[in-house]
């Protein structure tokens, strides 16, 4: 087949019906692999040629030619099917959002794993929103709500992740992004939800609410009505709420959020995390009217 023969195949598979309101037709595999440079008119050739010959697909032909990575199939399988995921290297997000950069990895499919329980235990119908505590620092709740917002933004879910760690925010250092407002500016009635929420740019799903600036007094700001307020009409701008808290034994202003936001899952950390600890915060979750939805393990 020669490469005018080859263009005419594929412009042929890229014909549309006059009459079919579908919508467009999404790109094949070979275009997106042409589309992102990975593979020439003369490649594509090559491999349309031995998936006729094999009988294989055409990602399977690529690669048995020698022309294609595994890596570099799964990525434009991802476009294809509209499951963002970036490589290290060519975005701002830090390397420990696992989810992000190795969709693939046993700690991906973990947080996947953790993203279905929720999905079984909200139901269909209820307000998709959590608050992730632990008992102390250091147990990488920030890491778990961020991994965990993606996931679910990936799924197509309309995510908001919201930093309310007014004392130690990592969310925008994890994800790059040059936040000048936020939580604290919202609570305090210097900036609005439209100027402070953040668009991740590579999960067209995800939006950020960083903390903001500093604030001396971040326990009476979110005892605020304005705090109350975003935890009841959020729901009606997002599918999933995913609202990341300080510590429960070391700040009050966790369970204050807890209980705004009222449902829950503890963070713990292999080896570090004390059961007595742990006991503790469910006696507060309790207290506050707080449903604690489960506790998973950072071993990370």
């Amino acid at each position: 087949m020669s490469v005018v023969e080859a263009g005419q195949h594929m412009a042929a598979a890229m014909k549309t019906d006059p009459h079919d309101r579908t919508g467009p037709r999404p790109m094949l595999i070979g275009e997106l692999l042409q589309s992102a440079g990975i593979l020439t008119d003369e490649d594509v050739v090559m491999v349309i040629a031995a998936q006729r010959e094999r009988g294989l697909r055409f990602g399977e032909a690529a690669m048995a030619l020698g022309l294609l990575k595994l890596e570099d199939l799964n990525r434009s399988l991802s476009r294809q099917f509209e499951y963002p995921y970036v490589r290290l290297g060519e975005s701002g997000l830090d390397p420990a959002l696992y989810v992000a950069y190795a969709p693939f990895s046993p700690q991906a499919e973990a947080v996947r794993n953790l993203r279905s329980r929720l999905m079984l235990h909200w139901g269909p119908e209820s307000n998709k929103t959590l608050a992730v505590v632990g008992a102390r620092r250091g147990a990488g709740c920030s890491r778990v709500a961020a991994n965990l917002a993606i996931a679910f933004s990936q799924l197509g879910d309309r995510t908001l992740l919201i930093d309310a760690n007014l004392r130690a925010p990592r969310q925008h250092q994890l994800f790059g992004l040059n936040m000048v407002e936020g939580l604290s500016e919202i609570l305090g009635g210097r900036s609005s939800l439209q100027q402070a929420i953040m668009p991740v740019p590579a999960f067209p799903h995800l939006s950020v609410l960083g903390a903001g600036v500093g604030v001396p007094n971040p326990q009476e700001l979110v005892t605020r009505r304005e705090f109350s307020y975003l935890m009841q009409t959020l729901p009606a701008s997002f599918d999933v709420l995913i609202v990341d808290a300080p510590p429960m034994l070391e700040f009050a202003d966790a369970q204050l959020i807890s209980a705004q936001v009222r449902s829950c899952l503890l963070v713990t950390r292999q080896h570090a995390s004390r059961m007595a600890d742990v006991e503790t915060v469910k006696e507060q979750l309790q207290v506050a009217g707080v449903k604690l939805i489960g506790a998973v393990i950072n071993t990370n």
